[in-house]
């Protein structure tokens, strides 16, 4: 086996990593990764950034039209799952 450059090319190298961020640069530049999952605060704190806008309000139209086939999940709740999915 070729030898690690840094830290985390060996714990790779030895165990599974995974990453808990929704900023997906960090998979992209620092990945792969077994498991990519996040909390609702990271979630909540990563979609804050002006960046991902466009993919609010997207994800507020989707939850818009497709709203009433989720009757028990209120607008807010269904545009944050389908922002963080």
């Amino acid at each position: 086996m070729e030898n690690p450059t840094n830290l985390l090319e060996y714990f790779k190298s030895k165990t599974q990593v995974d990453v808990d961020s929704l900023d997906i640069r960090v998979s992209v530049e620092l990945g792969p990764f077994v498991d990519c999952t996040s909390n609702q605060a990271d979630a909540y704190t990563e979609l804050l950034n002006p960046r991902h806008a466009d993919l609010l309000k997207k994800t507020a139209a989707l939850a818009n039209e497709i709203k009433a086939h989720y009757h028990s999940v209120n607008f807010e709740e269904l545009a944050m799952e389908l922002s963080v999915s």
